[in-house]
């Protein structure tokens, strides 16, 4: 009867799915025959070992493990630093693991206490035993993990699509704000195929025909195989220029279009455009943006600081998607100074008037 009730689960997830992936465009197809073949196998149930690529191999200094529970499902967290300064950092692109951060984030750990953690479906946190994860359940989970760690207010660095998730908490829980730190952020989250439309403008013939090699491919096995391959050649362009460190990290294996990614953005829509809600936000805001992102434009970010009544929008020159990595020094420092300036004190807090400020210039 159990294992009836497994196959009954497993053909509706996979059915699921399906219906998702017809809505697709184009080669987006492979990720969700990628995600239907990891939960057809024996990856769908706890306990058992998975075949495919996790990649927590970062080896980072002064971590601490813990772990907390938000309705019903376990999730793992970990700490850095120390100090009255509690900061949770949402990661972006639902699916990749948080590590992504590592050890880029560190310098802050000087300052604050940092707080990671795996999303619901990403990693080692829960994977199973949840329907459609909604970007309103996602911020009540950063809720569990506040209560958790004992602390009234916090402050919250959201990434990319981990912003979207931030700016849900910051409407859901007011008051446990302290302030929010947005990083290539945008006030409503676009059709992913936008972005990788902006990228593929960008390809090289080489790039490009690589990158159409992976169309048309049919096989069990090569789903994942066509994920990895296309986002062998979108990644780099999420760069201003690459950077030194290695961060191949399997190329976004299954884990970037985990479920919790495809079933938020493909079946709720809640949540994903709060430009009409900004101005209920009253708590103090720093947007970072990379003045050469083709992920999230700076068009985005500055329509959304904008829309923040107490906000402060700082254009990385010789950045991408990933500014804490392309200039870690002047992002290290603008989140430092920003935080100085928001401790305890209203009056701290920078308005709208100086909502444009270029990592080029004076500090």
């Amino acid at each position: 009867m159990k294992n009836l009730l497994r196959i009954c689960a497993v053909a509706s997830m996979m059915f699921s799915l399906v219906s998702l992936a017809r809505a697709q465009e184009g080669s987006t197809r492979a990720e969700f025959e990628c995600l239907a073949l990891a939960n057809s196998s024996s990856v769908a149930f706890g306990g058992e070992a998975s075949g495919f690529l996790s990649f927590h191999n970062v080896w980072t200094p002064g971590l601490a493990y813990g772990t907390f529970q938000s309705n019903g499902l376990n999730f793992v967290y970990e700490t850095q630093g120390s100090g009255d300064e509690v900061v949770i950092v949402v990661h972006g692109g639902a699916g990749l693991p948080h590590e992504y951060f590592h050890p880029m984030l560190s310098n802050l750990s000087r300052y604050a206490k940092l707080v990671y953690f795996d999303r619901r479906a990403d990693t080692l946190s829960a994977k199973s035993g949840h329907g459609p994860a909604s970007i309103e359940e996602m911020a009540d989970d950063v809720d569990a993990l506040r209560k958790t760690l004992g602390v009234e207010q916090v402050t919250l660095l959201g990434h990319s699509f981990g912003a979207t998730i931030v700016l849900n908490y910051a409407l859901r829980h007011p008051a446990h704000v302290k302030r929010l730190i947005l990083v290539s952020a945008a006030a409503a989250v676009e059709n992913p195929n936008e972005g990788e439309k902006r990228i593929l403008k960008k390809l090289s013939p080489v790039e490009m025909k690589a990158y159409r090699s992976t169309e048309g491919v049919t096989g069990a096995a090569k789903p994942c195989d066509r994920v990895r391959m296309r986002y062998s050649v979108l990644y780099p362009h999420y760069f201003y220029k690459l950077t030194p460190y290695e961060f191949d990290r399997g190329i976004y294996t299954v884990y970037f279009d985990a479920l919790s990614k495809k079933q938020a953005l493909a079946s709720d829509a809640k949540g994903l455009d709060v430009r009409s809600q900004l101005s209920e936000i009253k708590a103090p805001t720093l947007v970072v943006a990379g003045r050469h992102d083709l992920e999230t434009t700076p068009d985005q970010s500055t329509e959304l600081a904008s829309g923040l009544p107490h906000s402060r929008l700082v254009m990385m020159e010789h950045s991408g998607h990933f500014p804490f990595f392309e200039e870690n020094y002047l992002f290290t420092e603008w989140v430092r100074q920003f935080m100085t300036a928001t401790s305890g004190r209203l009056e701290g807090v920078v308005t709208r008037s100086a909502v444009a400020e270029s990592s080029s210039g004076a500090h």
